[in-house]
């Protein structure tokens, strides 16, 4: 969960409205052992179990942002802004929550860990690619992009151009 500042959360999300196949599974590139050292005594009943396999599905993952979303609601607080932006779920957390503790409170009980999980998916990371806005910026200005993204950086810093012209 990435915060801008303390109204606001971002919120990975899969858009897969409808699709079939929205229960498999994802692959994770969070260790393996990262959540052996966790300390979930706080997680809901319902989050230990969506993290036992230690990968979040975007069943679990949604059902965990309902839980979240649901106690946030419970505490007296609504979401604002609500907004569904391949590949990411945005909205803001009332300052009122985050000063009140509900807002954490929710977040660990209900949905941190698959967050978590799910944000490191490889079906999110590989939305997040920035690689093709970077190679199009390099052709639009005359360089055949590199192969690898370490090389596209490195192009990109050659030519004066910062990573963000990019991806406006």
């Amino acid at each position: 969960m990435v915060r801008l500042g303390p109204w606001a959360l971002v919120i990975a999300v899969v858009l897969l409205g409808g699709c079939s196949n929205s229960g498999t599974e994802q692959s994770t590139a969070v260790p393996a052992g990262w959540l052996k050292d966790a300390d979930t005594s706080n997680v809901s009943a319902a989050q230990a179990e969506e993290i036992s396999d230690r990968v979040a599905t975007a069943d679990e993952y949604h059902a965990a942002f309902a839980r979240y979303r649901e106690c946030l609601s419970a505490a007296g607080f609504e979401l604002e802004n609500v907004q569904f932006n391949h590949p990411v779920y945005e909205a803001r957390v009332p300052n009122a929550a985050v000063e009140d503790g509900a807002d954490s409170e929710c977040y660990q009980a209900e949905f941190r860990y698959v967050d978590i999980l799910w944000q490191n998916s490889d079906l999110v990371q590989e939305a997040r690619d920035p690689s093709p806005a970077f190679r199009e910026c390099l052709q639009e200005r005359g360089i055949e992009p590199a192969e690898n993204m370490n090389e596209i950086l490195e192009q990109l810093r050659e030519a004066g151009i910062e990573p963000p012209e990019c991806l406006q």
